[in-house]
């Protein structure tokens, strides 16, 4: 008798641990449940193809058709997202990763939340539908047309100490409202900030030291702001070209002060603060 209540209880046994694996649920000692990782993980390497080498090549048939994707740890990343229509893009891990040539061309993407220890920025030109974008702390250089043609772009956060803004970076983001430079930049390239219509003022860096060609000239500046100790190495004369009256605000007898009629144009108009 005992040796058939034990075989029934085995049975019984083998059968909740038998549910218990279809579910994707391991079951600890205290009779609690917890997500397996490898179902986890599983799930997500769903919407991927991985090549012969380990490395992520491309999206399957179903990551083609996500609206939301997880970029995986582990792996050296050579997917193009805009071959899908995907809108929004998180990371499995904060860790550096190279994903320089992903996210161009993406249609669709309306967000994306980028590894907080990346440090190299990816390019998101013509992403139209872009809204908002976080620079993480690590990245100190916003290269050239990294932003430019994203239509949709409205805010801009730069958590770390970027140094320079490249050619055509922000080129024509018609919505982009919100930028705070920080006083760590030292250069701002052609260009940059051209054709940024609703962007209506803007403080310059303290420790900017060169601007380009039309860097933010044709847009829809209102008010620049210059802080006392900023002084300016080289200039471009149309760097601040715009075809509207606009105010520059300085503080008097400082360097802007005393350069502003070889730095800003005949629409630029004085104000003290």
């Amino acid at each position: 008798m005992k040796k058939k209540i034990l075989s029934v209880l085995l049975v019984a046994a083998m059968a909740l641990s038998g549910a218990a694996c279809v579910e994707g649920k391991d079951i600890d000692r205290n009779g609690g449940g917890r997500d397996s990782a490898a179902v986890k993980s599983g799930d997500i390497m769903e919407n991927y193809r991985v090549d012969g080498k380990g490395k992520l090549s491309g999206l399957s048939d179903k990551g083609m058709k996500a609206d939301t994707l997880v970029v995986p740890a582990g792996y050296e990343i050579q997917v193009r997202f805009d071959f899908g229509v995907v809108k929004h893009i998180t990371f499995e891990s904060d860790d550096d990763i190279d994903v320089t040539y992903s996210f161009a061309n993406c249609k669709e993407l309306e967000t994306i939340e980028l590894p907080a220890n990346l440090t190299k920025l990816p390019s998101f030109s013509s992403d139209e539908s872009l809204q908002e974008i976080t620079i993480p702390k690590n990245i100190t250089e916003i290269p050239y047309y990294s932003f430019s043609g994203c239509k949709s772009l409205e805010s801009v956060t730069i958590l770390g100490d970027v140094t320079s803004i490249g050619r055509a970076a922000f080129m024509n983001c018609k919505s982009l409202k919100t930028i705070k430079l920080p006083d760590s930049i030292t250069f701002i390239d052609h260009q940059a900030f051209k054709g940024c219509e609703v962007l209506t003022e803007i403080t310059l860096p303290s420790g900017l030291k060169e601007i380009g060609q039309l860097a933010l000239a044709d847009i829809g500046l209102e008010t620049i702001i210059v802080p006392e100790d900023m002084e300016l190495d080289k200039w471009d004369t149309s760097a601040f070209g715009q075809l509207h009256p606009y105010t520059v605000k300085v503080k008097e007898g400082s360097w802007a002060d005393v350069h502003f009629d070889e730095v800003f144009t005949k629409m630029a108009e004085k104000e003290y603060y």
